[in-house]
This record gives structure tokens, sequence and C-alpha cells, in this order.
């Protein structure tokens, strides 16, 4: 899939919302452009998972979850 994007006088583009929420890329996020024989290329800039799922979690339902579980496999 190819997009067409505008490079404003400030050498800035905007990523499509759709390709932005594919990739999980969000506001304030860093990310890491790489130049390649092929053109630019344009990847997360986190070299760890740490924090990629934060907020994006119930944990008080995946603690109730747990719990349940263990009720149930508790001999």
């Amino acid at each position: 899939m190819s997009r067409t994007v505008t490079v404003s006088s400030k050498g800035q583009i905007t990523l499509p919302k759709d390709l932005r929420d594919r990739h999980h890329l969000v506001e304030g996020e860093e990310a890491l452009i790489v130049d390649v024989p092929e053109g630019i290329l344009i990847r997360h800039g986190k070299k760890t998972l740490r924090g990629v799922l934060k907020g994006r979690l119930d944990v008080e339902g995946m603690e109730e979850d747990l719990r349940t579980l263990r009720k149930e496999w508790r001999l």
C-alpha cells in the first residue's frame, strides 16, 4: 500500500490516521527515520517493549479474571 502525503514548509509530514492506528503510533511517541536505498523508512523509536501497552489494558478486569481462574484451579 502506498500513500501520498505533503511535506510542510517546516519539513513535516502527517501520517494518515489509519496507519498510525494500525502501527500503534501515538502523539509524542518517538519515531526513527532510516535512509534506505529505496527511500525513507519510518520505524518505532522504542528499543524495548516496556510501556507499550500502558493505558491499553483493563488491569482491574484482568485482576478479577485472575482471581476467578485461581478459584477454579484450586484443588
